[in-house]
């Protein structure tokens, strides 16, 4: 047994000790490289929070919205859930049941005691009954915390050339995102919310669902 055991770890007949070291450390290398994660993974998730979410089912979906500026972190955005035909089925609970976490406190998952939202910071992980899904988020108005809408820009121009020095801003309207279609056979496991901005990079109400952290496009 002695003997075999030296043989195992002694390099092949013909290399070096350490050219079959490089060989070996080259193999791993290699294979690390060929083997990474899809866009959206988990593993995405992971470095884009640098801390695993605790108790995570890798068969469910974490819907993450990262942290905001100002008041807009405390804004929610509420969950709707669609099956492929358009019925809401948001609340079923034969279908879907979700808790989420606060990314300051990753090893707490908490239970929703109503409606299931996001603020800036949290995530959601969505246990879904196997199927196809549209997701998609709103604000009603009166969950907007006041939020103040950045003026049109073409509105301001055509306010300044015609001598007005105020001009009404947009009025209040329900914030919704883009319709995420989701099959739960997709390897992609984590999707992003950010809110929208407009041409001069103001928040402007409403939210896109994407695979890819918004903030970094």
């Amino acid at each position: 047994m002695r003997n075999l055991k030296s043989r195992w770890l002694s390099s092949p007949k013909g290399v070096s000790k350490p050219s079959f070291l490089f060989l070996l450390f080259s193999f791993l290398i290699t294979l690390s490289a060929a083997a990474q994660p899809v866009p959206g993974s988990y593993y995405d998730f992971i470095d884009a929070t640098k801390k695993l979410p605790a108790g995570h089912d890798k068969t469910s979906l974490i819907i993450y919205r990262p942290d905001n500026v100002g008041v807009l972190n405390d804004i929610r955005c509420f969950l709707r859930i669609e099956e492929e035909a358009g019925k809401d089925i948001t609340y079923d609970t034969s279908r879907i049941t979700a808790t989420y976490e606060w990314m300051s406190t990753p090893d707490i998952i908490r239970n929703y005691k109503h409606t299931y939202f996001l603020s800036g910071g949290m995530a959601m992980h969505l246990k879904l009954k196997k199927g196809r899904y549209k997701i998609s988020l709103y604000t009603p108005v009166d969950q907007q915390n006041n939020f103040v809408y950045p003026e049109s820009g073409e509105e301001a121009r055509t306010a300044l050339q015609s001598g007005v020095a105020e001009y009404s801003q947009s009025q209040p309207f329900q914030w919704e995102s883009n319709v995420f279609e989701y099959n739960t056979e997709n390897p992609t496991k984590v999707i992003f919310v950010t809110p929208t901005r407009n041409d001069n990079g103001f928040y402007n109400g409403g939210w896109v669902i994407d695979y890819r952290d918004g903030r970094k496009s």
